[in-house]
């Protein structure tokens, strides 16, 4: 089935969380390698492919809300204390919200330090900011302390789907998993 239901996700929708949050996990632990690296032309070429990557990122997040705004997410069990409700609807907030904030000042970081974003050796961002280092140091650390945020919410997230898993015993992690994944 491509649509959510009241019950479960669609595969589209499916789709999309996984390749984000495979794409995502993948930055947060390529940002942290690269970091700690010694200048050399595989730290250049990484973050090369992480500058990409978060361009890619929002535009995938773009299409998933959008798949979102037309196809009604599956509603929570009732059988939940009103809690997990606001919880279950301030989540992707925070999760969204990283996920535009994190590219947005890793651009930001790049083009105020005043090196451009090659996308895959396809194109080139245009110059949004010019050279400023202060700008770009303020971006840095809006980026690095959003991946320890980002750590912090995914932490959350993936505890929270392993808690109405095995013990509210409920299909919120299940409704959620490839099909391909699920046991019967």
């Amino acid at each position: 089935m491509l649509k959510n239901t009241p019950n479960s996700f669609g595969s589209i929708t499916k789709t999309f969380h996984w390749i984000i949050a495979l794409l995502i996990m993948g930055m947060l632990a390529m940002g942290f390698i690269i970091a700690d690296m010694e200048a050399s032309s595989t730290k250049m070429m990484l973050y090369g492919l992480h500058k990409s990557t978060g361009v890619l990122i929002p535009l995938l997040v773009i299409l998933r809300f959008t798949w979102r705004t037309w196809n009604p997410t599956p509603q929570m069990p009732s059988s939940l204390a009103p809690w997990h409700h606001r919880l279950a609807k301030l989540s992707p907030i925070a999760l969204y919200s990283l996920m535009f904030l994190m590219p947005l000042s890793g651009i930001a970081l790049s083009q105020a330090a005043g090196y451009p974003i090659n996308v895959y050796n396809i194109f080139t961002l245009p110059t949004l900011l010019f050279k400023n280092p202060d700008l770009s140091k303020t971006a840095a650390l809006i980026h690095k302390y959003g991946a320890f945020a980002f750590i912090g919410i995914l932490i959350l997230h993936i505890s929270a789907a392993f808690y109405h898993h095995f013990i509210l015993k409920t299909n919120v992690l299940k409704r959620m998993l490839p099909s391909w994944f699920s046991h019967k």
